[in-house]
C-alpha cells in the first residue's frame, strides 16, 4: 500500500473479483484556489466546488489525457458555472452573475463537453434536479451520454472560512459484476454513504481512507494516482492568440491608440498589456 500523501490527488482501484472500478479524488486545494479567484462564497461556493469536482471525476473515468469541461446552467438562466479539467491536474473554475443564485431544479441543466483523441468534442446534457443535485446530474450523464452506469457522489464540507473539505467518488460497474456483489455495494451506497460530507469529514478528505471505505470488506488493487491542482492556462501567447480573432479594422484603431492594451483572465484575474508593437504583428500575420 502506498504511504498516505497530503494534497489533491486522485486514486483509482479495481476491485479483485473485476465487479468494480472505483476513482475517489481529494479536491479541497483546487476548489479553494478556484473559490478565492472567483471570489464567491456560501452557496454558489459550494455549487462550484462539487462542479469542479465532478468534472476532474469524469475526465479520469473517461478520458485522462484530455480536457474536460462542466458547466451547470441555472434553473432561471441566470447563473453559469463552469469547470476546467486538463490531463495534466490543472483545474480552474469560471463563475458568471456572481451575485445570482443558482437555481436547481426544473430548468437547470449540467453540461459536459470532452476533446476525444481525434480532436473532435463530445458533449452531454442532462437537467440538474433539486432533489438529487450534482451528483444526481453526473450520473445521469454517464449512463446517458457516456453509457457508463456507476455511481457518484460529490461533496463538500463547508467552514466558517469557506471549504473544509471537497472530494467525491465514482464507483463504475464492470462487465464481470453479478449480483451479488452488486447487491452489496448498492446498499453500502445507499445507508453509509447518503450523506457524502459527513463520510469525508469523517475520512478527513483523505482518497485512500474514502477508498477503503467504499470497498469494506472487498480486496482491490491500487492501479493509478494522479495530480490535481488549482491552476490557469492562461499567458500572453493565449491572450495574443484570442487577440487574432479581432477583425483588422478594429486591431489598426487599438494600433493608432498608441496605447497598450490591457486584458484580465477571467479565469484567475491575471492581468495581461499587451504592446501596440504585437498588435501590429497581429495585423501584419491578418
Amino acid at each position: 500500500m502506498t504511504a498516505e500523501r497530503q494534497g489533491d490527488h486522485a486514486v483509482t482501484a479495481v476491485s479483485n473479483d473485476g465487479a468494480f472500478r472505483v476513482i475517489v479524488v481529494r479536491a479541497t486545494e483546487t476548489a479553494r484556489g478556484v473559490i478565492d479567484a472567483q471570489k464567491v462564497e456560501g452557496k454558489m461556493a459550494e455549487h462550484l466546488a462539487e462542479l469542479v469536482t465532478g468534472t476532474a471525476l469524469v475526465r479520469l473515468t473517461m478520458s485522462p489525457a484530455y480536457r474536460v469541461q462542466g458547466l451547470i446552467r441555472g434553473a432561471d438562466k441566470k447563473g453559469l458555472l463552469v469547470a476546467d479539467s486538463y490531463p495534466d491536474g490543472a483545474t480552474r473554475g469560471l463563475v458568471r452573475s456572481p451575485d445570482t443564485a443558482l437555481k436547481m431544479g426544473e430548468g437547470a441543466l449540467m453540461q459536459v463537453m470532452r476533446t476525444l483523441a481525434n480532436g473532435s468534442m463530445h458533449q452531454g446534457v442532462v437537467e440538474v434536479s433539486r432533489e438529487h443535485g450534482m451528483s444526481g446530474a453526473l450520473m445521469n450523464y454517464m449512463l446517458e451520454s457516456e453509457q457508463v452506469t456507476s455511481a457518484i457522489g460529490v461533496g463538500v464540507v463547508p467552514s466558517d472560512a469557506g471549504i473544509a473539505i471537497a472530494g467525491g467518488y465514482i464507483v463504475q460497474l464492470l462487465p464481470e459484476c453479478t449480483d451479488p456483489p452488486l447487491a452489496v455495494m448498492y446498499e453500502r451506497l445507499r445507508t453509509d454513504f447518503a450523506d457524502l460530507p459527513t463520510v469525508l469529514t469523517a475520512s478527513g478528505g483523505d482518497p485512500r481512507a474514502l477508498l477503503s471505505e467504499i470497498l469494506y470488506g472487498m480486496p482491490y488493487t491500487e492501479t493509478q494516482e494522479h495530480e490535481l491542482a488549482y491552476r490557469c492556462s492562461c499567458s500572453s501567447e493565449r491572450v495574443l492568440a484570442s487577440l487574432a480573432s479581432v477583425g483588422k479594422a478594429d486591431l489598426e484603431d487599438m494600433v493608432r491608440s498608441a496605447e497598450p492594451l490591457f486584458i484580465t483572465c477571467d479565469y484567475c484575474n491575471t492581468p495581461y498589456e499587451v504592446a501596440p508593437e504585437a498588435l501590429r504583428g497581429l495585423i501584419t500575420a491578418s
